[in-house]
């Protein structure tokens, strides 16, 4: 047996013939990284020993080190990244679901103030200033386990993100604190506001804004297909005031009592625009038997346009007349009826 060294370099042992060495003893290379056999095989000397009791030089089984040494290392690096992978998750799970969450979405944005600067809540939206705004709205949540959850801390927390968003009052819509041995909770919804004067009147104290409707009874003359001839024809109407045109809405009832005798009703709904008007009604005309004929009835259809003029206290309507339901289509009534289309005229008096 002969020994060799050399510098710094590790010192050789090199067999004879006669004698036989138990693995071998020199370093193993891989990827910059020097590891000794000695370490690479600590986690698996049974099994070298197994393979090959005893090596030879020049008969080392140099694929099964290298692959070995290349096994060894991944193993450890992936069992290095998955640890931290777990550990990180278990970590972000335990903090965020045990910790209260507090978010603002602001819709019009302002300068944030100071985080110990004062927010007023609001439990009624009656008890609000009529000076403010609403800039956004709020959110926490806080899943506390099993201890009863701090609302004085959720509040806190909420009163810095309002005064970050700028603004200095809180209407709460939502709260529920739900007390558990197992699982208790917090939740906390609002409104955040901007209040440019708290003195400035409640809400509540604001008188609601005045009747603009009107009713009014107008009487005249009906003629066409939906009434026949009706005189007196009324109507009671309901006139509502918007910002840039009126609706109305009413009930109209006609009779006619000359010779023959009958009757009619019609409800309707329109529209007025300075002096003119569009409105719609389904109007019932019954004619009960009476001389030789039997009794009618028919259901009709009736838009009409009209012109109504408020300082001579006039309204003209016309409009077609189309049939829903005739009792005896066979009837000739013809009361209206201009070409092969039903008509309806009225003229109307304010009372």
């Amino acid at each position: 047996m002969k020994s060799r060294m050399k510098g710094d370099f590790h010192v050789r042992f090199r067999e004879n013939v006669k004698v036989k060495f138990l693995c071998v003893t020199r370093l193993a290379a891989r990827r910059g990284r020097q590891l000794t056999v000695q370490a690479v095989f600590s986690a698996n000397l049974d099994n070298v020993q197994k393979k090959n009791k005893f090596c030879k030089l020049g008969t080392v089984n140099f694929k099964f080190l290298k692959n070995m040494t290349h096994w060894t290392f991944f193993k450890n690096k992936f069992r290095s990244r998955v640890s931290r992978i777990v550990l990180t998750i278990i970590i972000g799970i335990t903090f965020f679901s045990c910790s209260p969450q507090v978010y603002v979405s602001v819709k019009k944005p302002y300068p944030p103030r100071e985080d110990n600067e004062p927010v007023v809540i609001y439990n009624k939206e009656g008890d609000i200033p009529i000076q403010a705004e609403k800039i956004g709205t709020l959110g926490a949540t806080w899943n506390c386990g099993k201890v009863v959850c701090d609302s004085a801390l959720i509040f806190s927390l909420a009163k810095t993100k309002i005064n970050r968003a700028g603004g200095n009052a809180l209407l709460i819509t939502k709260y529920e604190n739900n007390i558990n041995p197992i699982n208790s909770s917090l939740v906390l919804g609002g409104d955040v506001l901007l209040v440019s004067d708290f003195s400035s009147p409640l809400v509540s104290e604001i008188p609601p804004p005045p009747d603009t409707s009107q009713i009014k009874v107008f009487g005249g003359l009906g003629f066409g297909s939906e009434t026949g001839i009706s005189l007196p024809k009324f109507g009671i109407y309901k006139f509502q005031e918007h910002k840039h045109f009126e609706t109305y809405y009413g009930a109209e009832a006609g009779i006619w009592g000359f010779v023959a005798w009958w009757m009619s009703l019609d409800c309707l709904y329109g529209i007025k625009k300075n002096i003119f008007t569009l409105d719609t009604s389904v109007g019932l005309w019954w004619i009960p038997a009476q001389y030789e004929a039997g009794h009618y009835f028919q259901t009709t259809l009736n838009p009409k346009v009209g012109v109504k003029f408020d300082k001579l206290r006039l309204w003209f309507k016309v409009g077609p007349s189309m049939h829903l339901y005739r009792n005896d289509p066979e009837r000739n009534i013809n009361i209206g009826k201009i070409g092969n289309i039903y008509f309806n005229f009225e003229i109307l008096i304010k009372m």
